[in-house]
């Protein structure tokens, strides 16, 4: 009898949870290194079975972004054609939003900074990549020219239209997958100067673009979200002020 119970308890398979290192409350770079190296087939795997699609020839990476020249605070990962990059620096608040104290919760209106969820961000973007390329080389969908890999990634950092829709679309995908917390108050522009102001960078590119974004994304779905979104011209300042008139101009894709 002991037999047939010790050999059932080796088949239940153990459910270990990993913990990592932190300092001050926050994850450190070793252990945001080691998250990352862990985690990333099942980040990959997670995000697949939430958009119902496939990722194909993803891999991630944690870097310190800071060493290579250009360097934005507000970035948490950058991403390349199939390279996803985590910076390693402390500034996470937890590994995960799930293992965030309520406590800690209580005392900030919204933020992203949660290891999972740049992971998450930063896959979104090779997704939006991924999809690109499917319209332009299988579809044959005429893909923006704002859109495309070549200018994506080479454009000027004050190229605005097609920035707030990618860095909208992925936050749309983070908050979709519960791995920020969203504004108790969207942030909404009430003019240029709103949209120029360095200050304002985080609430108009990564909270007020995933507000922008969600009901059309909520509708549609988000694969043919993004294809309607990358085959149109990226709106315009007065279009991201006045969402009215960037939807109603919109060419379908079918």
């Amino acid at each position: 009898m002991w037999k047939s119970i010790f050999i059932l308890l080796m088949l239940i398979p153990l459910q270990v949870r990993q913990e990592y290192p932190l300092k001050n409350g926050r994850p450190t770079s070793k252990g945001i290194e080691q998250y990352v190296e862990d985690h990333s087939e099942s980040l990959i795997r997670e995000y697949q079975n939430f958009i119902g699609d496939t990722l194909y020839n993803t891999y991630i990476y944690t870097e310190d972004l800071t060493e290579n020249g250009y360097y934005d605070p507000l970035e948490l990962g950058r991403y390349y054609p199939n390279e996803v990059f985590i910076t390693n620096a402390e500034v996470f608040l937890a590994y995960e939003l799930s293992a965030f104290s309520k406590r800690g919760r209580d005392t900030i209106s919204d933020s992203n900074l949660f290891v999972k969820a740049a992971v998450i961000h930063e896959l979104t973007h090779h997704y939006i990549h991924q999809v690109s390329m499917e319209m332009s080389r299988i579809e044959n969908i005429e893909v923006d020219r704002a859109y495309q890999t070549f200018f994506r990634i080479y454009r000027d950092q004050d190229e605005m239209g097609s920035k707030f829709i990618e860095e909208g679309i992925c936050e749309y995908v983070s908050e979709k997958m519960d791995e920020i917390i969203p504004p108790w108050k969207p942030f909404l522009p009430k003019n240029t100067a709103d949209l120029t102001n360095e200050e304002n960078s985080y609430r108009v590119f990564y909270k007020y673009s995933s507000y922008y974004l969600t009901k059309f994304l909520d509708t549609t779905g988000l694969k043919r979200g993004i294809k309607i979104l990358l085959h149109n011209p990226s709106p315009t300042s007065e279009e991201i002020l006045d969402p009215n008139l960037f939807f109603t101009r919109l060419q379908s894709i079918e």
